[in-house]
């Protein structure tokens, strides 16, 4: 096989308790982690090349499982561009009370607009990254407080043009496991397909999606 396999992550805890989870690193729960084994069992009949996951450990590990349950002989290599988008003040708040805190409209147009974007994190959330290994060399990312989706296209094209597409251009096959709207941003980078209509692409926890990437795009054009 030769292409490009997009995966979201398997459940999370936030995504049990309905919470924004953006950047903060929460875990698997046990359904989350029976869905990363079944999607191995879904992709078990391919045998990628790369696998390339966020520094989230939601991500992480999904990945991880995935390459166990598989059988794949190859270690996923993880990269803060494809974190989930960073949902500022809204990371840790369960999905009603940031409504009840900023108004349904204004809530509703972060989550599914292109330029929206949440209220920033406080300091303190900032300077614990400063201090994280995973961001260590990266001063772009310790600066992140809050993105839109745009945003997030800025972010992740960098490693779309360096990283994954040159792979791609060799014939090779490619899995990325990754957070909602980070595989919507990359279904974006890699088709073509305008940032309005990938926002209404609804990904299931580890169901696995091919695409089929334009590598001929001018990027200034995406």
């Amino acid at each position: 096989m030769s292409g490009l396999v997009l995966l979201r992550h398997g459940e999370s805890t936030a995504n049990a308790d309905d919470v924004f989870a953006g950047w903060l690193d929460v875990p698997l729960t046990a359904r989350g982690r029976a869905e990363a084994r079944r999607a191995a069992a879904q992709l078990s009949s391919i045998t990628p090349d790369a696998i390339h996951t966020s520094v989230l450990s939601r991500a992480v590990e999904t990945a991880r499982l995935l390459v166990e349950e598989a059988g794949w002989q190859l270690a996923p290599s993880a990269h803060w561009r494809l974190n989930e988008r960073h949902y500022g003040a809204l990371q840790g708040l369960a999905k009603a009370d940031a409504r009840a805190r900023f108004g349904d409209a204004d809530v509703e147009s972060w989550r599914r607009g292109v330029d929206g974007c949440p209220p920033s994190a406080n300091d303190a959330g900032l300077a614990a990254r400063r201090t994280d290994p995973r961001y260590a060399g990266h001063p772009e990312a310790a600066a992140v407080s809050a993105e839109s989706l745009a945003d997030v296209a800025v972010r992740m094209a960098p490693y779309w043009e360096e990283i994954l597409a040159p792979e791609l251009r060799k014939g090779r096959s490619v899995v990325v496991v990754g957070h909602g709207n980070a595989l919507r941003v990359l279904m974006h980078l890699s088709t073509g397909m305008p940032l309005e209509e990938a926002t209404k692409h609804e990904l299931r926890t580890a169901a696995p999606v091919a695409v089929r990437a334009q590598l001929d795009l001018r990027m200034e054009n995406v």
